[in-house]
């Protein structure tokens, strides 16, 4: 990871004021259907709002008190696990380790809640600095994904 990333960052729970700063990072449309496989590019201007449920916990990357990053966990509760899901970093920042701290944080967040024995993730597209990402953060290949093409990733939670 960059020096740079070793500074104190954290994730803080999303608020609608990032929804616009978020939305831009969607900055082509294969960043779109990777992130939500989203299919008309651009993303409406309301795209990071609709991600918002009530079982899904929205979480910023804070790095020098600006947003580099966002992401999401939602509950699987029949597979004792939690999803990493809308997994996006701000454009000028990606390559620099963000995604990778982004996802050990999340990681963190969800091995501390009860009766939660892996995390998920899953990699739509191919693209190998992604994957490479991944992999970084201590993820591996579970399978291919049951319902669209691409890879469903795992940590298990020790």
């Amino acid at each position: 990871m960059p020096e740079r990333t070793q500074a104190k960052a954290d994730i803080v729970p999303y608020t609608a004021e990032y929804a616009q700063v978020v939305r831009s990072w969607i900055d082509s449309e294969e960043t779109y259907h990777n992130v939500c496989r989203g299919k008309d590019f651009p993303p409406p201007d309301d795209i990071v709002d609709s991600w918002q449920r009530d079982s899904v916990r929205s979480y910023i990357l804070l790095w020098q008190r600006k947003p580099v990053a966002y992401g999401e966990l939602f509950n699987r509760p029949l597979e004792m696990a939690m999803e990493v899901a809308h997994l996006i970093v701000d454009p000028f920042k990606r390559s620099e380790g963000y995604g990778a701290k982004m996802l050990e944080l999340l990681y963190r967040r969800a091995a501390d809640r009860p009766n939660v024995a892996k995390v998920l993730l899953n990699l739509y597209g191919d693209c190998t600095v992604t994957l490479g990402c991944y992999l970084k953060a201590g993820f591996v290949i579970e399978s291919t994904s049951s319902y669209t093409v691409g890879l469903r990733m795992v940590r298990m939670v020790h």
